[in-house]
Formats: C-alpha cells, sequence, structure tokens
C-alpha cells in the first residue's frame, strides 16, 4: 500500500499546529470544530487518529461529532486503563490503541484500517435499493434517511444504510454475520465480529431513536449465528423528500 495520510486531533477536535494561536474567539469550540472538519474536507484523510490522552469526558463526544459529519475511520489512542474503550468502539471507532503506542503498531492499524475501509468501498452493493417502511419508518437507501412518523430524521452512515439495506431485503430470515461482513467489507473481512455487531448496534439505537426504545427488538440476536430482521416490510411508501429536516440526534448510552 502506497502513503497514507492521517489527521491528528485531541478530544476537544483541535489539531496540533493548526490554528492554535491567539486566544478568545479563535479558540472558540465551534471555530476549532470548523477548522477541523476543514482540514478534513480540503485534505480527505486515510484515517483520523483522535489522541484522547489526557481524556476528560468528552471521548466519545467527539467521535460521534466525526461520524456524523465524515466517514474516514477514527484510530482513538487512549490510557490503557480508560474505562471508555468500548463506548469507544460503540460511537464509531474502528480501532483503539493503548497509550504509548509503538510507531510500528501504529503504522499497522491504520494500514489495516485502511483496506477494511478499501474493502467497504469494493463490498458487493446490498440488494434493495428502493425506499421501503416498516414499524411506522420510511428508509430511503439512496439518502442514507431514516424518517419517523413525525417526520423526524436520523442520517445512516455507509455501513449502518448497507446493513439495513441487506435487513429490509431479507425481512424474517437469518442474516449470518458471514453475509453482514461480506455486504460491509467484501474479501477484506476482519477477523473478528465485533465490528459488525457494533454497527448492528448503532442501528438498532438510531430506529429506537425515531420508533421508541421497543423497536430495538426489530433486530433479533441469533446467539454465534447473526441476526434477523422481526418488521413487516413494505414497499407503499410515500415520496422521497426534497429536504432532509432538522436531524434528530441520537443518544447512545
Amino acid at each position: 500500500m502506497g502513503a497514507s495520510t492521517i489527521v491528528v486531533a485531541r478530544e476537544d477536535l483541535s489539531i496540533p499546529g493548526v490554528g492554535n494561536a491567539g486566544n478568545g474567539a479563535a479558540n472558540d469550540t465551534a471555530d476549532i470544530e470548523a477548522r477541523f472538519f476543514t482540514v478534513i474536507r480540503d485534505h480527505n484523510p486515510d484515517v483520523i487518529v483522535l489522541d484522547l490522552t489526557p481524556c476528560n469526558g468528552g471521548g466519545r463526544t467527539a467521535i460521534l461529532k466525526i461520524r456524523q459529519r465524515t466517514e474516514v475511520p477514527v484510530l482513538v489512542v487512549c490510557a490503557a486503563d480508560d474505562p471508555k474503550m468500548r463506548d469507544y468502539c460503540l460511537a464509531g471507532a474502528a480501532e483503539c490503541l493503548e497509550a504509548p503506542v509503538d510507531l510500528m503498531r501504529l503504522n499497522q492499524a491504520v494500514h489495516q484500517i485502511m483496506e477494511l475501509s478499501k474493502g467497504s468501498r469494493s463490498a458487493r452493493p446490498p440488494e434493495a435499493s428502493q425506499p421501503v417502511s416498516f414499524e411506522g419508518l420510511t428508509f430511503y437507501p439512496h439518502q442514507n434517511l431514516l424518517i419517523g412518523q413525525d417526520t423526524s430524521t436520523i442520517k445512516l452512515t455507509t455501513s449502518e444504510n448497507r446493513v439495513l439495506i441487506h435487513f429490509v431485503s431479507n425481512p424474517l430470515a437469518l442474516c449470518t454475520r458471514e453475509a453482514l461482513s461480506d455486504v460491509l467489507y467484501g474479501p477484506y473481512r476482519p477477523n473478528s465480529d465485533r465490528a459488525v455487531d457494533v454497527i448492528v448496534t448503532r442501528l438498532r439505537k438510531k430506529i429506537a431513536a425515531l420508533a421508541g426504545p421497543q423497536a430495538q427488538g426489530l433486530i433479533k440476536t441469533e446467539f454465534r449465528r447473526g441476526y434477523v430482521f422481526v418488521a413487516e416490510v413494505s414497499a407503499d411508501v410515500p415520496a422521497a423528500p426534497q429536504r432532509v429536516e432538522t436531524p434528530l440526534r441520537v443518544r447512545t448510552a
């Protein structure tokens, strides 16, 4: 693999050496985040390395902000005793490394993430592409969009969108972890099922945010096998929205 582009940021999304001179408004949270996403947009990095050493408790929030605005994978560096390491993965981190990080280990992790990312882009297309409805929700695959009965909306990540497409294409059928991994990563499957489980967990929470807590049960876990999507799926849906309403923010436990 050739050279990779990496952006290193702190918990507040400030980037060392970028716009850190001066004080006052120049260091306002909104300005710091705006500079961060400008750098991401202009440089299109392969991986974002989020340094959470030390962490003041906002690491999960930082990852969620990144996931809402970009699909660039996030690699977290945190203390070995950080109790929120699992939360970082659930929020969307691709990997967590314990500090201090050996440069060779960091390089290996970055390249592995890039391989998985490349695999997700080249993975076989999910089966369905037409809008469908289920449990009072409307799903627009081409827009990565879920809409509730009250018109509240949630934007899905590319990975969540692929998984939901597979589910609505195979309602009431066993969707194995191997099949979901194939949809997500193609030939570049990770060695562990954890990546698939994390994406399904995030998708459950987004569905429940629109349809209520009981809707998490729409994706049932089949122990050691995979998942079954138990909702009744219908092609009878309203016209696609011309514009996306203010998105509903999902709180994660």
